[in-house]
């Protein structure tokens, strides 16, 4: 068989529409620090690597017309954009994921490339041999805060998407990419996702599409697979919407288990809160 192995989650991207905001935003809401900063044309962005938690977030903001980054924000809106994965061998993870019908959509430089979303279920994926120099978990000394937070976030806990068959796509998907099966609950609540797929150090939470409830629940709509929330977890849920609340951030919904920012007022980003973490996140273990 081909080789492929993950080596851990290389980031979460997050696609803007003004980059400046959503990271002054988010540096006051969950402690945002910038790792690195490019204007890159061949990717069609200015933005880079930030660290919230204990995981890097890609904040990309569109800078060429018709380029493909603007023309996810023109079709989905801006919010959470695709899930990239640090590999031991690009070449060997490419050649398994092919066994499994996957292709290549895009590969702008030799050492990372993004799968085709029509061969991936509707959700976009990058695949990388490296992380950023900039990286602690490279080694890299971790920022301090530019301002202090209001949250005192601890972990990227899981990224969220939207799916027509959530649990289909798992079971498709969750074993050819090398995903543990975190946790399954088909009949999940409004707002609660269906099933959850672990990488060692981050979780893929996949939810059904909302349907007519999608701007109540996640403050947009969508009508299509796609990434569409950052979860981020906490120590003590109850105390994180208090201060959310003392603050005046807009929320649009919680539960013992959630709360969800108004992307409003969260830089364009749907952020859930969750304490600790969801079931079977291996870092809970």
């Amino acid at each position: 068989m081909p080789a492929h192995e993950i080596i851990r989650t290389f980031h979460s991207t997050c696609m803007v529409e003004d980059y400046d905001e959503t990271v002054g935003v988010l540096a006051r809401l969950a402690g945002l620090r910038v790792l690195e900063y490019t204007e890159m044309e061949l990717i069609g962005r200015r933005g880079g690597m930030v660290w919230i938690g204990d995981n890097s977030i890609e904040v990309a903001q569109p800078i060429v017309a018709e380029h493909a980054t603007q023309k996810f924000i023109d079709r989905f809106g801006q919010g959470m954009h695709s899930y990239a994965f640090q590999v031991k061998d690009l070449a060997g993870t490419l050649e398994h994921l092919a066994t499994g019908g996957v292709g290549v959509g895009i590969m702008p430089m030799d050492w990372f490339c993004f799968t085709d979303p029509r061969t991936t279920g509707g959700l976009l994926f990058e695949w990388s041999l490296h992380t950023v120099p900039e990286d602690p978990r490279e080694g890299a000394a971790e920022p301090p805060y530019v301002v202090e937070p209001l949250l005192d976030v601890r972990t990227h806990s899981f990224v969220g998407a939207v799916h027509p068959d959530p649990i289909g796509w798992a079971e498709t998907f969750g074993p050819l990419f090398g995903l543990t099966v975190a946790f399954r609950d088909p009949s999940a609540a409004p707002g609660h996702p269906v099933v959850g797929l672990a990488a060692a150090d981050c979780v893929l939470a996949l939810y059904e599409l909302p349907g007519e409830a999608s701007e109540r629940l996640w403050g947009a709509r969508h009508e299509r697979a796609r990434f569409h929330a950052l979860g981020l977890g906490v120590p003590d849920l109850g105390a994180a919407r208090a201060a959310l609340e003392k603050e005046g951030v807009r929320i649009l919904w919680h539960d013992d288990r959630f709360v969800a920012i108004d992307p409003a007022d969260a830089g364009g980003v749907t952020v859930l809160l969750v304490e600790d973490g969801l079931p079977g996140d291996p870092r809970l273990a």
